[in-house]
């Protein structure tokens, strides 16, 4: 078996899983959530948008895209 290098989706600023990645994660900061609830959830969107992604590697390209 063959194992093959995994390359994460190319995803510009305009795409819309970025955006709504980055639309849930700051709604819920801004209504008061905590800090790692908002990020949960926003790794649970980009997997929903990406599920040929690692689980272990969405929240570094969450972490990338977060401000």
């Amino acid at each position: 078996m063959v194992e093959r290098d995994f390359v994460e989706p190319s995803c510009p600023v305009t795409a819309a899983c970025r955006q709504a990645v980055l639309r849930t994660y700051a709604t819920l900061k801004g209504r008061g959530a905590d800090e790692r609830v908002a990020f949960e959830a926003a790794e649970i969107v980009y997997s929903w948008h990406h599920p040929e992604v690692p689980r272990q590697r969405v929240p570094f390209v969450i972490a990338d895209w977060l401000p």
